[in-house]
């Protein structure tokens, strides 16, 4: 049948002779195939979908109820009358010829013989036989012993093998651990250095660069001012020899003048020639007048013109270095994008990865729990049959118990009555004793009869008690499979709900990457047609910016033509001006010559006299003409000078700009492939935790089989030390019966023997059983001893066992808390790099490096620091600075930086397991100093989320035996004084007092109140308090900052990192914690108490679960009121 299974495909078929449903075929087929398409992969459910088991009749969940339609006649529990018989090989068997020697391990074993009669009245023949079933006893428990001893020390060393096992794990993972510290430090050393140097080497670069321009720039501002000079030189050069010019024409008016007396006949007759001319030159000179104010006001408009477009300039240039700006931006964002679509595609590939993993190790588990399953039937079939066997056994013997004991008390019965008989006949009838005799051989021989009957009676009673002990036994082997399949049904339909949330999970986790890559993809897609959008813009501004230096251009030629007409007209009206005062000169000296002749020499003087002013005038105007140039000219110089300065500063920021994305890139090629080697670095450091937590997993699957096998032994060590205690009344119990069947002999013998003449063959047997009792007793005492130091020596290794499995215990723990501290590390490098890649053009200035601000570089999620730690065992506060990192998952503790370096922590706090943070008032550390009190806060946390070195957990107190409360109706009553206003919750008396309080007690849980006289003389007027919990779920811890503020950043970070909903606790996880900080300060009178909050540390900050009893509810009390106060406080 195994072989046609196993070869389903070709031997599966279905005879005709009976008629089956298409639903049944479909099923078995289904059944009978490869597992990748067998029915049931999925789930249970699965299977029970099938149109096969969908009827009218029953459901799953009646199924137990209703009858079977086809039940199989079956036998016995080995009934192979259905299946095929299987055929007889029919190849010729190697046979072996038997040795004729005889030897006694071939004779058959055809069961124990039993003895119907007391051996015991029967004579030395019977005694042989009963040693030889008391040494038939022995060896049988002899040989049990020495089975138990073998499978014991096979036990233990399969436990050594494991725990060597278990240890050369333990330094593999150490080692693993150690390896990947000094990788991770390599690494970090590396890339330090090489950010040195790359630094050192730009910083150098960007030196050279900047002298080179600055060297560039000095040399055109030479050449530039060169060329001034020589301007300046031609220009002087032109006005010295203007003055020339200008004293030649005077010494030609001189000579004019004097052969003006020759000319006067002319000049009369050109008097009106000249006036003439006069008005003309007045009428151009007012015509020039007008062109010159014309020419100012270009000049003014052009200059307000160029100052517009010198604006527009710089705004255009502010727009280009913002949009530069943004392009930087979008490609650095862009670049974020597609590593994270390489993320999400990586991510995308190891979530397929871990969907076959639990794909596999479902089949896996599948395949183990049938083996487990048929392990287990096979056991249990064995140890039913032991019971039976067991029963039987025990049937048997209490059978030939009772049967000897009632054959022992007929016999002195009936020895009594013939021995009474005996002396009545001896004493009357001497004469009939034979007579007498024959009537008791009679009624002997009715006698045999009646015990014959009896026991034929009493044989079918005992193999009735035989069929009902089998039939209990068959009962609970029935009612036991049930539980068992009862059992593995919940636990097969747990692990399937499991195995599908967890498959629901992963899927859903898929949909979420496969939607987040394609918003990645749209966003890329979206940032691609900005990035055009924005090189259009850029592109228009560029060609905004050239029409306008072509328009400056333009503007500064239209000026400098502008500037020389404005010299040409300056020119102009200085000679018109000259002329005028020619004119009218010698208008003056022809009508002064006309009118007075005589007086020509005064006229003469006069005339030289104002020639004189004239010239003072003339050379006048050229100063003033000559400083306006100058004025010019210097406005010109200084304008120039601002041109090159601003050049100078483009130059400057064009090399800047160009160092800075020389440098961006690089920057930018490095990181990547910095990046590139942390992210192979980090796989392989996910790939190593991973392996450690499957190893730690599977240490912790070894402890716990080491564990359950521990307790296997130790329950053995409990059945073997029953075994004993109950083989030892058994033996005492025979003992007595022996002794008593001894004694009771002994008597009867004597009586006989007394009658009869008297037999000494008793007393030797008598003697001969004693000295087997006292044999037996030794042989007892040694088996004691014996067994004794083999449980001596179980403990013993047990006790070793225990203790290196604390050792490993707490070799796991430090491993644990040092693969936290790791994380956390590799938590920060990540951050750090994510950081990097973020603000890597923030890093850099643009401008002089004033404008841009580093920020610290952690992210929100990460906070450390240096807080005080309370002191242990003190009645006053004392406070030891420990080392905090809060990570995005734990608290890690530390007690110096140089632990940190090592990432050695003392203590971790799970902070999924947090429940609440807050600071601290005056009346929760009363005994605490004033100034302190602003900067302690407190956090309520979940006992199983801590985990603590052994030194740490052996410092906290364990002294509580005698509890500093008092204990009713489920209150916890704390010794308290108010000076404060309190009511009594018992009666109306007042509960304070300024001066002298009267005694008072408080419920630490609920805040109940009353006088202390109550608990004395009332108790039963006290309500029972209506707050459950359990102290053993929660603790608190008390930490000092710095500062108020850093208090205040402490809080806030934390209440953020706290989970919205309270963590689950398990109730075994926290039955060992130890007793809370607060619970070592006795109750002491505050100096300052309230009367809503207790003056202690009250442990009820602790609470989880509230609960409102029957008695809350009838007084009317609202439930949530400790709730309230836990999270105002």
């Amino acid at each position: 049948t195994y072989g046609k299974i196993m070869n389903h495909q070709n031997a599966l078929s279905f005879p005709d002779d009976v008629d089956m449903s298409k639903d049944a075929k479909d099923l078995i087929c289904s059944f009978l195939t490869d597992r990748k398409v067998r029915l049931g992969r999925t789930g249970v459910d699965e299977i029970k979908r099938h149109p096969f088991f969908r009827n009218d009749q029953w459901t799953f969940d009646n199924i137990r109820d209703t009858v079977a339609p086809v039940v199989p006649e079956l036998h016995s529990d080995i009934d192979t009358s259905n299946f095929d018989d299987i055929e007889a090989e029919k190849g010729d068997a190697e046979t072996f010829s038997p040795p004729k020697a005889f030897v006694g391990n071939q004779l058959p074993f055809i069961g124990f013989t039993y003895f119907k009669e007391n051996q015991l009245l029967k004579g030395g023949g019977n005694s042989s036989s009963v040693e030889e079933s008391n040494n038939s006893k022995e060896n049988a428990k002899d040989k049990e012993n020495c089975l138990d001893k073998k499978e014991l020390q096979k036990n233990l060393q399969l436990l050594e093998e494991q725990l060597d096992h278990e240890m050369q794990a333990k330094d593999e993972l150490e080692q693993k651990c150690r390896n990947a510290t000094n990788r991770l430090d390599k690494l970090v050393k590396e890339l330090d250095k090489e950010m040195n140097s790359r630094q050192k080497v730009e910083a150098s670069l960007r030196q050279l660069e900047r002298e080179r321009a600055l060297l560039q720039h000095q040399s055109a501002e030479s050449l530039r001012k060169a060329e001034m000079e020589s301007d300046r030189k031609r220009s002087l050069e032109n006005e010295l020899n203007v003055l020339r010019d200008q004293l030649e024409d005077l010494k030609k008016r001189n000579q004019q003048s004097q052969i003006s007396n020759e000319e006067k006949m002319q000049l009369q007759r050109q008097l009106e020639e000249t006036n003439a001319v006069l008005q003309a030159e007045k009428e151009a000179a007012a015509r020039m007048k007008k062109c010159q104010a014309e020419a100012q006001k270009q000049a003014q408009s052009l200059e307000v013109s160029l100052g517009e477009v010198q604006d527009k300039y710089n705004q255009l240039e502010n727009c280009k270095l913002e949009q530069e700006k943004q392009l930087r931006g979008l490609q650095a964002e862009l670049e974020e994008e597609r590593r994270n679509r390489s993320l999400g595609a990586e991510t995308i590939s190891d979530l397929q990865g871990s969907l076959s993993g639990l794909e596999k190790e479902l089949k896996e588990m599948k395949s183990t729990l049938s083996k487990i399953q048929t392990e287990k039937k096979e056991l249990q079939g064995k140890l039913n049959n032991l019971e039976k066997e067991k029963n039987n056994q025990e049937i048997d013997l209490t059978f030939k118990l009772k049967s000897l004991q009632q054959s022992l008390e007929q016999e002195e019965a009936e020895h009594k009555a013939t021995k009474a008989k005996l002396a009545d006949k001896n004493k009357v009838y001497q004469s009939i004793e034979e007579a007498k005799s024959e009537a008791l051989k009679e009624m002997e021989n009715t006698l045999q009869e009646e015990r014959s009957s009896k026991l034929l009676v009493e044989e079918k009673l005992l193999q009735l008690q035989k069929a009902h002990s089998m039939l209990d036994c068959d009962y609970k082997r029935a009612a036991h499979k049930l539980e068992e399949l009862k059992m593995q049904k919940k636990k097969s339909s747990e692990e399937v709900m499991q195995l599908t949330s967890r498959l629901e999970e992963e899927i859903h986790k898929l949909s979420l990457s496969q939607s987040e890559l394609k918003m990645q993809k749209q966003q890329v897609s979206v940032l691609g047609s900005s990035e055009k959008l924005l090189k259009q813009e850029v592109n228009q501004l560029l060609e905004m910016k050239l029409s306008l230096e072509k328009q400056n251009q333009e503007l500064r030629r239209e000026k400098q033509e502008a500037d020389g007409q404005l010299k040409e007209l300056k020119d102009q009206l200085e000679a018109e001006q000259y002329f005028t005062t020619l004119y009218k000169t010698q208008t003056r000296e022809l009508k002064d010559e006309c009118d007075e002749r005589n007086k020509l020499i005064k006229e003469l003087q006069q005339q030289l006299a104002a020639y004189n002013e004239e010239r003072d005038s003339l050379a006048a105007q050229l100063e003033s003409s000559l400083t306006k140039a100058d004025s010019e000219q210097l406005a010109r110089s200084i304008a120039e000078e601002q041109y090159s300065l601003l050049e100078k500063e483009k130059i400057m920021k064009e090399l800047e700009i160009n160092d800075m994305m020389a440098r961006h890139k690089q920057e930018l090629n490095e990181k990547e492939a910095t990046i590139s080697s942390l992210e192979e670095s980090n796989r392989t450091l996910t790939v190593d935790v991973a392996n450690l937590a499957s190893e730690k997993e599977e240490l912790n699957n070894k402890l716990k089989e080491l564990q359950q096998e521990f307790q296997k032994a130790r329950e053995e060590a409990r059945q073997m030390n029953s075994l004993k205690v109950s083989f030892e009344r058994q033996l005492q119990s025979e003992r007595t019966l022996k002794i008593q069947a001894v004694n009771k002999l002994a008597e009867v013998m004597n009586r006989r023997e007394s009658v009869r003449g008297g037999a000494r063959g008793i007393d030797t047997e008598v003697h001969r059983k004693e000295k087997e009792n006292r044999k037996l007793q030794l042989e007892l005492k040694a088996e004691r001893q014996k067994f004794n130091s083999t449980m001596m020596k179980y403990q013993k290794d047990l006790t070793d066992m225990q203790a290196v499995m604390a050792e490993e215990n707490n070799m796991r723990l430090e491993l644990q808390m040092a693969l936290d501290s790791k994380d956390s590390d590799i938590e920060q490098l990540r951050c750090q790099l994510t950081s990097l890649s973020v603000h890597s053009l923030d890093t850099t200035s643009i401008g002089s490096g004033n404008d841009v601000e580093l920020g610290d570089g952690y992210p929100d999620s990460r906070l450390e620091g240096w807080i005080s730690f309370p002191t242990k065992n003190t009645k006053r506060y004392g406070w030891d600075k420990k080392y905090v990192v809060v990570s995005s998952k734990k608290i890690l503790f530390y007690n110096n930086e140089q632990d940190r370096e090592q990432s050695n922590p003392f203590m971790t706090l799970d902070i999924d397991k947090l429940f609440h943070v807050r600071p601290v008032t005056q009346t929760d550390v009363y005994r605490a100093d004033a100034r302190e009190i602003p900067r302690i806060f407190q956090i309520l946390y979940a006992n199983e989320g801590e985990s603590k070195r052994n030194e740490e957990v052996a410092v906290e107190p364990a002294t509580h035996e005698r509890p500093n409360y008092i204990s009713h109706k489920g209150h916890e009553f704390i010794l308290t004084l108010y000076h404060f206003p309190s009511n009594c919750d018992v009666c109306t008396r007042p509960l304070w007092n300024v001066f002298k309080p009267p005694p008072a007690l408080e419920c630490r849980r609920c805040h109940t109140k009353c006088h202390k006289d109550h608990m004395e003389k009332n108790k039963e007027s006290i309500e029972p308090c209506w707050v459950s919990y359990d102290s053993s779920t929660a603790k608190e811890l008390l930490l000092l900052t710095n500062s108020k503020e850093e208090q205040q950043r402490w809080i806030s970070h934390l209440r953020k990192r706290i989970p919205r909903k309270n963590p689950t606790l398990s109730p075994p996880a926290a039955q060992s914690s130890p007793q809370e900080f607060a619970s070592m300060f006795p109750p002491k009178v505050s100096p300052r108490s309230s009367p809503r909050n207790s003056p202690q540390l009250s442990s009820h900050r602790n609470a989880i679960k509230i609960q409102a009893t029957k008695t809350q509810q009838t007084s009317g009390k609202s439930s949530t009121g400790p709730m309230l106060r836990i999270i105002l406080h």
